[in-house]
């Protein structure tokens, strides 16, 4: 007999030991009436996704989600600047009326002189404006600036057919 311990995704307190048998399936019933969720989902300590019952071993601990994705228990189910660095932040530009939604660190890590860069680096430092929905306002063309960001992505510079290159030349020269 093999037994392991349950949590909810993303605690580390009121944990369930409880035997395994059976399938999948019947696992995830008993975590459901033991934790009181609609349990969906099993991950190991480190977010792996538990799809098989063979891969559970006698001891483990393992996390129950209602189909959420795994949620590191050190965080408490929200992660800290120390934990996740700002540089992780996911982050919605509304450029020219156009939304781009990125993380921090895309913007400030290949070009860290950039002007982008800048203002993005740390937190509500530049006291950037943001539109209704918290994106934040930069008055420039999306169609130039899209081949910027993907460059900021990628290391490479592809521009769609269409898009003069002065015109991103340009938006990146001022950013």
């Amino acid at each position: 007999m093999r037994r392991v311990t349950l949590f909810v995704n993303g605690t580390s307190k009121n944990g369930k030991v409880v035997a395994v048998y059976g399938t999948l399936s019947d696992l995830l019933s008993v975590a459901s009436n033991k934790l009181g969720i609609r349990a969906c989902n099993l991950y190991n300590g480190k977010g792996g996704l538990i799809d098989d019952i063979a891969l559970i071993r006698d001891d483990d601990v393992l996390y129950v989600s209602e189909g959420d994705a795994f949620i590191n228990p050190q965080s408490d189910g929200k992660m800290s600047d120390e934990i996740s660095g700002s540089q992780t932040d996911w982050l919605t530009l509304n450029i020219g009326g156009r939304l781009f939604t990125t993380t921090r660190s895309t913007l400030v890590s290949k070009e860290p002189d950039s002007m982008l860069a800048h203002m993005f680096r740390e937190k509500d430092v530049w006291g950037n404006k943001q539109d209704e929905r918290g994106a934040y306002l930069i008055d420039r063309s999306p169609e130039y600036f899209e081949p910027i960001l993907n460059y900021l992505r990628h290391g490479q510079i592809i521009v769609n057919e269409g898009i003069n290159l002065f015109g991103v030349f340009f938006c990146f020269f001022f950013f």
